[in-house]
């Protein structure tokens, strides 16, 4: 059975109803050399200077935990929602996610009730695009191998591993030269091919993979993100905290 994900410590002090937010911005550019085929353009998404990330994240209040990201980028708006019950474990309730133009005209949305119905996902399932943000509440220090879902759609939720990659390196981003550790996330292929224990371990460095930075120290920010924006073969990006 996967692990419970913890809920994530915040930057800032609780108010006087126990409510905590946090503001964290990113810069997001394509990343240098693409690993996998992919038909969308990273450059042509993700290009130019003005390209960022705002991620807001609240605890407390209703609903427990509330994770917000609003990615504007050169002729896109991509903004989402992610809305989870915090007892026992953050578990996800709710996904919205926005797209407009940068003239603010309407292009699509996307409304998922993660509980309801027959095509509710395992309990710890996550949004693939927001899992960094989410995961960030998880020991490291323990070098544990450990699982979540990853959810795309309700057609497609892949068993995603993650573990820690080494001891804690200094990681220069934008915000600063900050102490964090590596770690990386992959699919289980055994889901889609029995490979077996052996040839497994034997190909998990070839395997379409996220690499990821967290600070050492609470709160345990994501400093730095490298992977595509979605499962594998969408456009790859790099995230980089910049305050």
């Amino acid at each position: 059975m996967e692990e419970p994900f913890r809920v994530p410590q915040l930057t800032g002090t609780p108010s006087s109803d126990g409510v905590t937010e946090e503001v964290l911005r990113y810069r997001i550019h394509p990343a240098k050399k693409s690993r996998f085929k992919t038909v969308l353009d990273a450059n042509r998404l993700f290009g130019g200077a003005d390209a960022t990330t705002t991620v807001k994240t609240r605890i407390g209040g209703d609903p427990g935990f509330l994770l917000e990201t609003r990615h504007e980028l050169p002729d896109l708006v991509i903004e989402e929602r992610l809305e989870c019950s915090s007892e026992g474990g953050l578990v996800c309730q709710r996904f919205v996610r926005n797209l407009t133009d940068r003239e603010g005209r309407h292009l699509r949305t996307e409304d998922v009730r993660m509980r309801a119905g027959s095509l509710a996902p395992p309990p710890h399932s996550y949004p693939e695009v927001l899992l960094p943000f989410v995961m960030r509440g998880q020991p490291r220090e323990d070098g544990r191998t450990r699982a979540a879902y990853s959810w795309t759609c309700d057609r497609f939720i892949a068993r995603v591993y993650y573990e820690v990659q080494g001891r804690p390196q200094r990681v220069r981003v934008p915000a600063g030269t900050i102490e964090g550790f590596e770690v990386w996330m992959y699919p289980d292929l055994n889901d889609w091919i029995p490979l077996g224990r052996a040839v497994t371990r034997l190909v998990k460095p070839f395997v379409p993979r996220y690499t990821m930075w967290f600070e050492r120290a609470a709160p345990h920010r994501v400093l730095r993100f490298e992977g595509p924006y979605g499962p594998p073969s969408s456009p790859e990006i790099v995230f980089e905290l910049t305050d």
